[in-house]
């Protein structure tokens, strides 16, 4: 077994007990981004993919971050800005504290624990030019929380970015704005400024703070309606419409992309113990 594959397997039982949870207090969950591409091109992981990534409507959101930190077993462990100082991202996230992986997708590698990005789904503006004027102030204060601890976090060995994107890399490789920057701060901001447009009376909603910002945001009627998905053996919800979701996102997202363009985090396990059972 390689080690990506032990690292998927780790994080396929981390995603069943957050949806026993999700389903025990009746919260919303939808896969996200790269994992939902995978279940639908994949029935699971896609084969060069290191996490997964689940997203609830705030509401729900807001009720996983209560109930998550009491009911998850060990080894599973929640992990939020609002209650550890020593986590680095706006979003929480679930680990197996049974694992440890080393990291080597930014400047600096760093020993961390198998996990899975939970996510906010947010209002939008309805208006289209105000979506837009909304989603730059919120990129510009993301901008300023990555810079406020580039070598932490930007995946710096990533070659597929826009070009305006790879000029900020190499700004934030040369200017160390984390001198100047107050990442607290930054993640309390963000957090306020999400939270302006109420999810359930918006048309348009989204995750801005996954990998696709702005792509990620979708008509709401999009997650009034779901489908369960094949993924790794389980049966996971996601909205119906994938194909919608994940052209905006992907375009042609049947056709993998060629082996220099896929989108690796050189993550590496180093250490776990498999719980699962009936693994091929």
């Amino acid at each position: 077994m390689t080690n990506l594959r032990k690292l998927q397997l780790i994080e396929r039982d981390i995603l069943k007990q957050i949806i026993e949870l999700c389903e025990k207090h009746e919260l919303r969950y939808y896969l996200m981004g790269g994992t939902f591409l995978g279940a639908v091109r994949h029935q699971g992981f896609i084969p060069w993919d290191d996490d997964i990534d689940i997203g609830l409507p705030r509401a729900d959101f807001e009720k996983f971050c209560k109930i998550a930190p009491v009911e998850l077993k060990a080894p599973l462990g929640y992990v939020h800005f609002r209650t550890s100082e020593q986590h680095i991202y706006c979003n929480p996230k679930v680990y197996n504290y049974n694992s440890r992986v080393i990291d080597r997708s930014g400047v600096k590698e760093k020993e961390t624990y198998a996990w899975i990005d939970v996510f906010p789904l947010d209002g939008m503006p309805g208006n289209r030019f105000l979506r837009k004027l909304y989603g730059l102030y919120l990129l510009f204060l993301r901008f300023l929380f990555v810079y406020s601890q580039f070598d932490k976090i930007v995946a710096v060995s990533v070659k597929k970015r826009v070009w305006y994107e790879q000029i900020l890399v190499n700004i934030g490789k040369v200017i160390k704005f984390d001198k100047i920057l107050n990442t607290r701060k930054l993640m309390e901001k963000i957090d306020r400024a999400l939270k302006r447009f109420d999810y359930e009376t918006s048309a348009y909603v989204g995750n801005f703070m996954g990998a696709y910002r702005m792509k990620e945001v979708f008509p709401k009627k999009y997650y009034d309606e779901t489908a369960e998905y094949v993924f790794e053996g389980m049966m996971c919800k996601a909205p119906k419409n994938y194909d919608a979701i994940l052209t905006q996102m992907y375009g042609d997202y049947m056709t993998p992309p060629v082996e220099d363009l896929r989108n690796k985090h050189y993550t590496e396990v180093i250490d776990a113990e498999l719980t699962l059972q009936n693994e091929e």
